[in-house]
């Protein structure tokens, strides 16, 4: 709210909004949605782009600033673990480590070679 009281209009921020909070979906534990909104509500420009997207993510680069003449926010909509069959939107992976074995295996589904 100070940035947009103070009328920075060269701040850019990416929030990673992938559903989840440290213990739950965000939508259980926080009233989120719409996060966009929350960031207009004070006082922001916000865009939302598909967070996996390098091409949407490159545009907000390019056209920032937008001259809005307001901070702005990207809401970036991601999966968890995404690509990744094991992984993909399960919170567990917010602590566990992978194994050495699901470390290839997820490097496998990625098509990664292994270091």
């Amino acid at each position: 709210m100070m940035a947009a009281a103070r009328k920075v209009d060269n701040l850019i921020t990416f929030v990673d909004f992938n559903g989840w909070q440290a213990t739950g979906r965000s939508t259980e534990i926080f009233a989120l949605e719409p996060l966009a909104g929350k960031f207009e509500a004070c006082g922001w420009t916000a865009y939302e782009v598909d967070g996996h997207d390098p091409d949407a993510l490159a545009k907000r680069f390019r056209d920032f600033p937008d001259d809005s003449g307001k901070p702005v926010a990207v809401i970036c909509h991601t999966i968890k673990g995404r690509g990744i069959s094991f992984m993909e939107d399960d919170n567990n992976w917010h602590y566990r480590i992978p194994t050495a074995d699901e470390v290839a295996a997820a490097h496998e589904e990625l098509g990664l070679r292994a270091a």
